[in-house]
């Protein structure tokens, strides 16, 4: 589970700081029209939580859905769900506090969120 988020950084280019995390390929599928145009209008990061993390199964709907790959995967899966979700919650709350956006998306129906 990675936690030094020290060598990720926002472009401070002056447009809204977005964060949006993502964890499962439904979420991925979902979210890549909105990921596409937040990434036109905002200064955006995207993080995967690792979960289902597999390029052969990710890294394809990624490069499918013409997707930039994840600037941060947290690697956050646990031996069980307690585990994966407590995971998720440490390292995004690390990222969070170390890259400080100004707004986080999240799909809101998976463990992601």
């Amino acid at each position: 589970m990675k936690l030094d988020y020290s060598d990720i950084h926002f472009q401070n280019n002056g447009k809204l700081k977005l964060l949006i995390i993502v964890g499962t390929r439904p979420e991925i599928i979902r979210l890549a029209a909105v990921i596409n145009k937040c990434r036109e209008y905002f200064d955006c990061i995207l993080a995967h939580t690792g979960q289902n993390y597999d390029y052969n199964l990710n890294g394809v709907f990624f490069k499918d859905l013409k997707l930039a790959d994840p600037e941060v995967c947290m690697d956050a899966v646990g031996d069980d769900l307690g585990a994966t979700i407590g995971n998720i919650i440490n390292s995004s709350y690390k990222l969070m506090s170390q890259i400080k956006p100004d707004a986080l998306l999240i799909l809101g129906d998976t463990n992601s969120c």
